[in-house]
């Protein structure tokens, strides 16, 4: 084989590698991109939950039904359910001593 099919057959191969390289790093950033609107989105609810509900529970004379009522976002169709002692509603997790005051919030993806 001559020196110039080589060197043909040399750049060709780095052309291939230097594209699929930079089309997997485009491919990884969108998806990064995307997981980290997501993020964003999640947290964005969390903190709109967090402030509908802080006046309530700081005033602490609020009903159990009047914090949830107000953590419900509009436009918030779920349901709200209890696991772990805490009620879910969105995306926090409000859990609740016998009186009906709030003891503690959690945001919905973090661990137990």
């Amino acid at each position: 084989m001559s020196r110039t099919k080589i060197a043909i057959v040399s750049l060709a191969v780095a052309l291939l590698a230097s594209n699929a390289w930079w089309a997997y790093h485009a491919l990884d950033h969108g998806v990064t991109l995307t997981y980290m609107g997501v993020s964003l989105d999640d947290n964005k609810e969390a903190l709109s939950q967090a402030l509908a509900i802080l006046p309530l529970v700081a005033s602490r004379n609020a009903s159990r039904e009047t914090v949830l009522a107000a953590a419900r976002l509009p436009g918030d169709k779920s349901e709200a359910f209890e696991k772990d002692g805490f009620v879910w509603i969105g995306k926090i997790g409000l859990r609740f001593d016998s009186n009906g005051n709030v003891l503690e919030a959690r945001r919905g993806w973090d661990p137990p």
